[in-house]
């Protein structure tokens, strides 16, 4: 499509001709930098530090203000309070043609680390270690828990930063190193959102120091170069009893005792913040209960199979702390953090007893408390936990028994047991929730129908506007119209997690999330990928589609058939039993690998029911917790391999699958285990090279094509753009 201009100023035009802006005033730059000059530069890619240390915008910053204005003239046209979920019309040509990704938060961290730095010496810490976790291991945390992205201003979901303070420094401010650790699901987006204070420690590559080895190596040779002891310093809430003990064997292997892993009495990030903004309350918000319907199974039946696992240790007392396993148990759900059904608690499970603890606005609801004696569950205030702790720790220690924590248990947790009266074991709750039943495998899939059918409106709206209407659409603003079409659904309780709608070279960034101020305008003529989930009483759901609304290229199509090959070669296997993911992995990584390919994170990730969309007992990937249990009939697993080319676009092919054992009749005496696929979305034709897919793989994308087709024939009105589109969609290849 050609881009006609028009009259309407480009963003360019904001500029004046002496290269000051025009209609928007930059701040002034000083210090070492004040001779560079604040004209935004085409095609920005400065990191937003670079661009705060010059005083410089990047032209993806103009750009806003003139969406901004837009937006702003569109308003004005509306009547109050009404939405506008109306795409712009493409009078512009300008407003998509720059393609840097444009969601990254400037934050200057100096400041920050300045103020930490004081409170270490105050301290006598030297090394601070503030980790991604809340006080129960939560992948996704509320927003008072989520100190490392205020510290480092990286805002993805994983990851650790580490700040050192030069002992030797005698400054009155004093000065040190800061580094940020995390996978390589970010890399992209922590060199976009890090500021020049910050290092980035690239876990799981060859050569790159983890970030405890960083951490031990900064503090040794501070206790070198002074000759003092030093102490590395950690919030014991956060952090499990099984990663201080990493910390302590790597200083152990330095043969020095002047390195000291302690714990501190108030976190020193919480000492700071309101410094710079307002701290985030925590919310303990209404639970309720989830019905038999959805759960298939009750609480009591739950505890009674964990005897088996009580007799096994020889201890009927068990602490969980993971809130996932804890709504699961008891068959309750929350709202305490965005995107997962959980709530705020600790729960003590002492044979058929169980003592929750929780400050929920809902503990006084009559249904609750009805709920919770009909299961033998006291409620308790959730910081009685720790007083309860050493009674029961001293209690059972008197009579020669243990109390049994699992390894999401803090450090805090295991020091306040007496005498270390505990024994560590792998949660028996996280192994049992990661088996869906029958009720559970048949409500995933009702799930998924319902999704795939709004997921199938979408894209067909979405192609319909930019190629039809030839409108502007932003990335947030696709993101919300998917959210609207969800949110129509029967049983929709809210996303499972913040949505991925991305245009060209921010679909390499493997988790980036628009913001609604700063999201880039859908390009027609790039990659889209949308990786969206959605939570449902009757479960949850996570689908990734890559996209292409024009003509891909060659080199496009050739490396997205990579990805669906090695994606049905995932679906379509057929293994052993006692295989594990980790065992699996590579039959989804062989095509991209015979082309010198890869993706830096794993290839599947267990999923609850109506629980967290990432639940970490079963995986299918190269790393070694996907080795720690086998894969086992209904567990529910993502498939999604991937390919991202930084700064140009990114691939990922996402369905859910859960293990089953296999129809094949095999003339052998061990069993065999296959999966059965339950996304009902179909593959994008136009990015798939039929003359790539062998005979059996291209009956399998027409075969799925037909289930689908099947399913929402009769479900779409006729006419419909959605009807059309999935009609070519699913016609055969």
């Amino acid at each position: 499509m050609s881009q006609t201009m028009n009259n309407k100023p480009s963003m360019f035009s904001l500029i004046s001709n002496n290269g000051t802006p025009g209609a928007t005033t930059l701040r002034q730059v000083s210090g070492p930098n004040r001779g560079a000059s604040n004209r935004p530069c085409a095609n920005c890619t400065c990191s937003p530090g670079l661009l705060s240390r010059q005083g410089r915008r990047s032209s993806v910053y103009m750009k806003r203000i003139s969406i901004s204005r837009s937006n702003s003239l569109r308003a004005s046209q509306n009547p109050a309070g009404s939405p506008n979920f109306s795409p712009r019309k493409r009078n512009s040509g300008s407003l998509y043609t720059i393609d840097s990704a444009c969601s990254t938060k400037e934050i200057n961290t100096s400041l920050r680390l300045e103020k930490l730095r004081l409170e270490m010496k105050l301290h006598d810490i030297a090394v601070y270690i503030i980790p991604s976790a809340d006080a129960h291991q939560s992948e996704y945390t509320s927003a008072p828990d989520q100190r490392r992205a205020f510290i480092s201003g990286f805002g993805g979901s994983a990851g650790v930063a580490v700040v050192t303070r030069d002992v030797t420094c005698m400054n009155a401010t004093p000065e040190g190193l800061s580094a940020l650790a995390t996978d390589g699901r970010y890399f992209t987006q922590a060199t976009n959102e890090l500021d020049f204070n910050w290092i980035l420690l690239k876990q799981g590559v060859p050569g790159e120091p983890t970030w405890e080895e960083w951490s031990v190596s900064q503090a040794v040779q501070m206790a070198l170069d002074s000759g003092e002891s030093i102490k590395i310093g950690v919030d014991p809430t956060l952090f499990t009893l099984s990663q201080i003990r990493a910390l302590e064997a790597l200083v152990a292997q330095r043969n020095t005792d002047k390195v000291k892993i302690v714990p501190v009495k108030e976190n020193l990030i919480d000492k700071i913040w309101k410094v710079f903004e307002d701290v985030p309350v925590r919310q303990f918000n209404d639970i309720f209960e989830l019905g038999l319907e959805y759960t298939g199974e009750t609480t009591q039946s739950k505890v009674a199979r964990l005897q088996t696992y009580f007799q096994k240790y020889g201890s009927s007392t068990l602490v969980l702390s993971a809130l996932d396993q804890i709504a699961w148990l008891l068959n309750l759900r929350g709202k305490d953090i965005d995107f997962n059904p959980v709530f705020y608690s600790y729960l003590i499970v002492e044979g058929d007893k169980l003592s929750l603890y929780t400050d929920s606005q809902a503990t006084g609801s009559e249904s609750l408390i009805t709920y919770l004696e009909s299961i033998n569950c006291t409620i308790k205030k959730y910081d009685d936990i720790w007083f309860d702790l050493r009674k029961l720790a001293t209690s059972l220690n008197s009579n020669g028994e243990k109390i049994l924590i699992t390894r999401e248990a803090s450090w805090k947790m295991a020091n306040c047991i007496i005498a270390k009266n505990y024994l560590e074991v792998d949660s028996p709750v996280a192994e049992m929730k990661e088996v869906k039943n029958e009720v559970e495998l048949r409500n995933q899939k009702i799930a998924q129908i319902k999704d795939g059918q709004a997921l199938i409106t979408y894209f067909a709206w979405l192609e319909h506007y930019l190629l039809e209407e030839d409108d502007f659409i932003s990335e947030y603003e696709a993101g919300m119209k998917l959210l609207q079409f969800r949110s129509q659904l029967a049983n929709f309780k809210g996303l499972s997690f913040e949505t991925v709608s991305s245009t060209g070279p921010n679909a390499a960034v493997v988790h980036y999330a628009p913001k609604k101020e700063s999201s880039a305008i859908i390009n027609p003529n790039k990659i889209y990928l949308c990786d969206s989930g959605a939570q449902f009483l009757d479960g949850t759901t996570d689908v990734t589609r890559t996209l292409h609304f024009k003509t891909p290229t060659v080199e496009e199509i050739q490396n997205y058939t990579l990805v669906l090959k090695g994606h049905i070669a995932l679906a379509k296997l057929v293994f052993p039993e006692g295989y594990t993911g980790y065992q699996i992995d590579s039959i989804a990584r062989q095509f991209l690998w015979q082309h010198g390919l890869d993706y830096a994170h794993a290839t599947g990730h267990g999923v609850g029911s109506y629980g967290p969309v990432h639940s970490a007992g079963v995986g299918i990937g190269y790393r070694p917790y996907c080795n720690s249990a086998t894969l086992v009939p209904g567990h529910l697993i993502s498939n999604e391999p991937g390919y991202y080319k930084p700064g140009e676009y990114g691939i990922r092919i996402e369905n859910m699958f859960y293990v089953k054992k296999s129809t094949k009749g095999y003339n052998t005496d061990r069993k065999f285990l296959e999966f059965e696929t339950v996304t009902t979305v179909p593959y994008c034709r136009n990015l798939i090279d039929v003359k790539l897919l062998t005979a059996e793989e291209k009956s399998y994308v027409n075969q799925y094509h037909q289930k689908i087709w099947n399913i929402y024939e009769s479900k779409l009105p006729k006419n419909s753009l959605e009807y059309k589109w999935l009609k070519r969609e699913c016609k055969p290849l």
